[in-house]
């Protein structure tokens, strides 16, 4: 017989109707008029994480992202005892805050009246459990709060990977619909392996070998196995938000999965934004695969491997033309001992390529592809990078696009920029946000869950980040370290002539490395943009503690069912406290409560509060 899955309005319901629970709600103004009326309070907690969560969850409210949560859906748990809502904010509550273990939760989160507020729980839960038959569990030897952390765990896991993927996707759709992104995007794709034991059930396994030296100094090849993911992840340039993600095994080659990622992410983006523009590295020399993209309309720069005919061509044909020359100033220490180091790079430009074979149309039985027929590509070729000659053995660098190159450094800043994907995504989510560390459970299930989720919520945190920055109106400064001044020139290798452009080229804005586009105008405003240079560098870990910081004023104060978030001078000043010295901004009972959307009724001695309830919106 089969059981009818319940939806989180039935399990909702049945929570308040049996067990007679009700799920926390933020409502500041009614709580400040509470305050100011003399009604007790039920409970008061700082903020500390809390602080974290709130400004986040307001964030996902105004972007409809928290709406798309909801619709989550677990089809291997007909009938949970909680909405599968709040298993999706408590896994991602976790992965937010940093918490490294599941054996961790009931000490860190669970137990956490401030954070579990702001979620949407009560103190009686926290208190007492989600069940009566939890409640016997408590002991000195087992003891947890809400509920068993074990029970999130075994839930999360049991989430199918459509609904996962499902669950990315339609977040990175609500991003772009509420403006994040640029029109036109650069992208990056590449892959990180997730190594995990052989004892993961439906881990891959991988064969490397590895170079290394005996005790006698011999070289020698060592062969190590590999178990278990590889995650391949397609980046936005300018915000460092992934679009598009995949889970595969180890042991699988990331190329085959190109097409099927970019749409995916045009999908996601579409029609707010779309991408024009991706850079890959050797991993993804496909011809197949880039002849797909470049007739979707998308520019793609890629190195050439060292076996290429198309890069031995560049090499032969660049002898004539023109040689790209840029020179660089880079700033280094401070002060009276800060010095400057020009920094010399120079490329030649090869047009009309046809000599890459798979670069082409599919395969039609009987139909010969000629010669003219081929599709042609360009080719920068780097002859000297920032003072550094090309390497003797490997020789110099060929970058292969499908785009033009009258202006070659486009191309070469455009690859330059594909390292962001493994410093600001791979390397910051392994350090900081557990991504290959405390998987829920040691199965492929577990890991695609963990995975998921934890790119989910870099991405969603890091455009909250963003959005705040603009919002305070934050002005991108790049450190002295950084390029101060650009020249380029021209030089014809024939005549020995050298043209300098009329005006300098600004840098390129998806150009990370570099400073912002200048305006057009001396006295116009630069067009507003979120990008990640807006941090000014903060990775999560800093950007956790200065929240925490931050919030040390704060404090949580509930009152029945609804909660509210004060400062600590706001709420002695709405009791009556007394206190000697009081913050000049701060003003009387009666500012306090017009902020809040509530006047005083001097007649009555009370207050009224004109708006009932505080915008689900509203980030503190």
């Amino acid at each position: 017989m089969t059981q009818s899955q319940q939806t989180a309005d039935d399990v909702r319901r049945n929570l308040a109707e049996q067990l007679d629970w009700q799920f926390a709600e933020r409502n500041d103004a009614a709580v400040a008029q509470a305050l100011h009326a003399g009604t007790p309070l039920d409970d008061v907690r700082t903020l500390d994480a809390a602080a974290l969560v709130e400004g986040c969850l307001g964030f996902l409210r105004q972007t409809g992202i928290l709406a798309h949560w909801q619709t989550f859906t677990l089809e291997a748990v007909p009938r949970p005892f909680l909405p599968v809502f709040a298993f999706v904010l408590l896994y991602g509550v976790r992965v937010l805050c940093g918490i490294n273990s599941t054996n961790a939760l009931s000490s860190l989160l669970f137990s956490n009246v401030a954070v579990m507020l702001v979620i949407g729980f009560t103190v009686e839960q926290v208190t007492l459990g989600m069940t009566h038959r939890g409640a016997s569990l408590r002991t000195a030897a087992s003891e947890y709060a809400l509920l068993d952390p074990q029970t999130l765990a075994n839930t999360i896991c049991k989430a199918s990977a459509t609904a996962l993927m499902t669950l990315f996707n339609g977040s990175i759709h609500c991003l772009a619909a509420f403006g994040l992104f640029m029109a036109e995007m650069m992208v990056a794709v590449d892959g990180t392996r997730i190594v995990t034991t052989p004892t993961f059930v439906g881990c891959g396994c991988l064969r490397v070998e590895e170079h290394r030296r005996d005790r006698k100094g011999a070289d020698v090849i060592v062969v190590k196995l590999l178990f278990g993911w590889r995650l391949i992840a397609l980046l936005d340039l300018l915000t460092l938000i992934p679009l598009a993600i995949r889970i595969v095994q180890i042991q699988d080659h990331e190329a085959p999965y190109l097409v099927d990622l970019v749409k995916q992410a045009q999908t996601n983006l579409a029609p707010h934004s779309r991408i024009v523009r991706l850079v890959v590295d050797r991993a993804y020399v496909d011809g197949a695969s880039l002849y797909e993209l470049a007739t979707l309309g998308i520019i793609f720069v890629v190195i050439a491997k060292s076996n290429m005919v198309a890069r031995e061509v560049a090499l032969a044909e660049q002898g004539g033309s023109p040689i790209y020359e840029r020179l660089e100033q880079r700033r280094h220490g401070q002060g009276r001992d800060q010095t400057t180091e020009p920094l010399v790079s120079q490329v030649r430009v090869v047009r009309g390529i046809r000599n890459w074979a798979a670069y082409r149309p599919p395969v039609v039985p009987g139909h010969r592809l000629s010669w003219e027929q081929r599709p042609t590509l360009n080719a920068v070729v780097v002859s000297l990078w920032r003072n550094q000659a090309p390497d003797p053995v490997d020789g110099p660098r060929v970058y292969l696009t499908n785009g033009p190159v009258d202006d070659p450094w486009l191309t070469v800043d455009g690859y330059d920029d594909r390292s962001w994907i493994e410093n600001g995504l791979f390397r910051n989510s392994k350090q900081f946000w557990t991504l290959t560390r405390w998987f829920p459970k040691r199965t492929a299930e577990g890991v695609r869950s963990h995975l998921t989720f934890v790119v989910l919520l870099l991405a969603v945190a890091t455009a909250y980040r963003l959005w705040g920055k603009a919002q305070a109106g934050a002005v991108p400064e790049p450190p002295a370290s950084l390029i101060s001044a650009v020249q380029q020139q021209v030089r014809d290798t024939t005549t020995g002539e050298v043209s300098t452009p009329a005006t300098p080229v600004p840098p390129h804005q998806t150009h990370l490395a570099s400073p912002v586009a200048p305006p057009s105008a001396p006295d116009a405003a630069p067009a507003p943009f979120l990008a990640h240079n807006l941090l000014g560098g903060q990775g999560a870990l800093r950007w956790r503690r200065q929240l925490v910081r931050d919030s040390r004023d704060q404090v949580l104060v509930l009152v029945g069912r609804q909660y509210g978030i004060f400062d600590i001078h706001e709420l002695f000043v709405l009791l009556g406290v007394p206190l000697r010295h009081l913050p000049p901004h701060l003003g009387s009972a009666a500012d306090i409560l017009r902020r809040y959307g509530c006047t005083e009724n001097p007649r009555l001695g009370n207050s009224s509060c004109q708006t009932s309830q505080n915008p689900k919106g509203t980030i503190p």
